[in-house]
């Protein structure tokens, strides 16, 4: 989750000085900040919305932080006229975003004077590869044009080239619908903004209210809108309500409930077959070659779907009933290996257990936890997983192998970096995998040993879970967009992409993009023709 502060109200009420104030909101987890600046002085408030200097000062430490800045909230008295400074402003210092506000004066003439404006700045910032934003307030929700909320008619009039910042607690105080708002301008929608009002519309702690912050965050999540909390109002102490809004949008964003499809895609064709929907989540499906099932989890538990007739039946794992979306077929198919969280275990966490379709019963192989499965050795001897350990004081997430039988202890392959989603070759001399050693997450492949750990995606994108097809020519892999969560992060519900390449890292090239992420395609789901592969995209609500 990449979630940001805006710093008006945060600044403003804080007892500490702005350095502290903005160390107290890196502690919390948040990723960004979205401070105000001014052009123009702006007596009394300076420290909620900087002068220039403050900001270029502010600057380093920021970043010495651990926060980004990709949006800029600024206040200038004629921004036509300092549309080029802006644009290198965004060019010097990274912003995506410089965010406005609507004009106090509703009035139609005043719109269209600012719509002018706001296209010259907004053209001046697409030479840099920024986007001008303007964000509502209540009162441009609330004011008509010919039926047309004041916001929407203003965004109307700057056709296209400008876009919305949608703060949705405003957009609820007006008495509007704030997710259909959102839903209906989802193609100039770049950011959506998050404050929060009780039903006597009073100010209250992001979450706590009446704004629908899961759907909302939703479909900011889906399209990779940057998430903006704005708490202006501290009813109790600051930094305590803040830290309680990072925990509340943690909430929104951890509940899926929609409908989902299995999928067979035809890479000769580029055809796609919905084989099956579902009212509830299913993920990852493995392909039974021998019996032509593609088997999934839901729930908990493992299911196989036959593509003969249709028919799902329930594969016994005993006691593993918390299994996840990492699970691996043995190279002979008598065996599932599954990633399960003991029912006994609280909290997070997941070992690897081994289960015969012919008893049901699970034998555990790691000792330690976390561990999730994402690969089994063409001999059957070796499995590979993704473990996260304590390593010098300090966790470490890498590729890790252990003897298939438990009998030996686990091997550490990687180190640095996010390592993930390790998977053997047909012919078992490589591992590929996934690593943001090299900033993004990219895949990776090494041999068997850990050695010659070789990088093969080198785009823009944050790259997982790389597949191999049976005859070893071929692997498909998932894709998110750059900017749209952190690279070690892989969610769902999320516009993404499945590309494919040559086994060689040659000829990569996208081949769909889908409503899916985590749970999509996580393990290896090739058919045995090397021509076809399953997948599981779902659908928002």
């Amino acid at each position: 989750m990449i979630l940001g502060a805006q710093l008006f109200g945060v600044c403003y009420n804080s007892p500490l000085n702005t350095e502290e104030t903005l160390k107290k909101i890196a502690g919390m987890g948040y990723n960004f900040i979205e401070p105000c600046v001014a052009l123009d002085p702006i007596p009394g408030l300076e420290k909620a919305i900087w002068p220039v200097d403050v900001f270029e000062s502010l600057y380093p430490k920021i970043k010495e932080m651990g926060l980004d800045i990709i949006s800029v909230h600024f206040f200038a008295q004629n921004l036509a006229a300092r549309a080029n400074y802006i644009r290198d402003f965004c060019k010097q210092y990274g912003i995506r975003f410089i965010v406005v506000k609507t004009p106090q004066d509703m009035s139609i003439l005043s719109l269209q004077k600012a719509s002018i404006e706001y296209m010259t700045v907004a053209d001046a910032l697409a030479e840099v590869g920024a986007k001008l934003l303007i964000h509502n307030e209540s009162g441009d929700i609330e004011t008509k044009i010919g039926g047309t909320s004041a916001y929407e008619y203003l965004l109307d009039l700057c056709q296209g080239r400008v876009y919305a910042q949608v703060d949705v607690g405003w957009v609820h105080y007006a008495g509007e619908d704030e997710v259909a708002l959102l839903k209906r301008n989802q193609y100039r929608v770049a950011a959506v903004h998050y404050k929060d009002f009780s039903d006597e519309k009073k100010a209250v702690v992001v979450g706590k209210g009446g704004v629908n912050i899961k759907a909302c965050f939703a479909f900011a999540r889906a399209y990779g809108f940057p998430h903006i909390v704005d708490q202006d109002v501290f009813s109790g102490d600051l930094f305590e309500e803040m830290q309680e809004v990072y925990q509340n949008m943690g909430m929104a964003g951890s509940t899926r409930n929609q409908k989902s499809f299995l999928n067979v895609m035809d890479i000769e064709t580029g055809e796609v077959k919905v084989l099956a929907s579902f009212d509830k989540v299913i993920e990852a499906p493995n392909w039974l070659k021998k019996t032509d099932e593609l088997v999934f989890n839901s729930e908990g538990l493992i299911y196989a779907y036959s593509m003969q007739t249709g028919e799902i039946r329930k594969v016994e794992t005993g006691d593993c009933v918390r299994c996840n979306n990492d699970h691996v077929l043995a190279a002979d198919e008598s065996a599932i290996a599954v990633s399960n969280t003991p029912v006994m275990k609280t909290g997070w966490g997941s070992y690897v257990y081994i289960i015969p379709f012919e008893t049901g019963v699970p034998r555990q192989i790691t000792p330690k936890s976390p561990s999730f499965l994402h690969g089994w050795s063409p001999d059957g001897k070796t499995l590979a997983y993704c473990a996260f350990r304590e390593i010098n004081g300090k966790r470490e997430v890498d590729v890790y192998t252990i003897a298939a039988d438990g009998s030996e202890e686990e091997v550490r392959l990687t180190g640095g970096g996010f390592n993930d989603g390790p998977e053997y070759s047909p012919d078992g001399e490589y591992i590929w995998y996934n690593s943001t050693n090299s900033g993004l997450m990219q895949i990776w492949r090494m041999k068997k040993d850990g050695s010659e750990q070789t990088q093969i995606t080198k785009n823009e994108k944050n790259n997982w879970f790389a597949h191999i097809s049976p005859d070893g020519k071929k692997a498909v892999y998932l894709a998110y967009h750059k900017g749209h969560l952190s690279p070690a992060e892989h969610l769902p519900d999320m516009q993404v992409e499945l590309w494919l390449m040559e086994s060689d890292g040659s000829n990569q090239h996208r081949i769909l993009s889908f409503f899916g992420g985590q749970g999509s395609i996580n393990v290896n789901s090739w058919a045995a023709d090397s021509k076809r592969f399953a997948f599981v995209s779902y659908e928002m609500e």
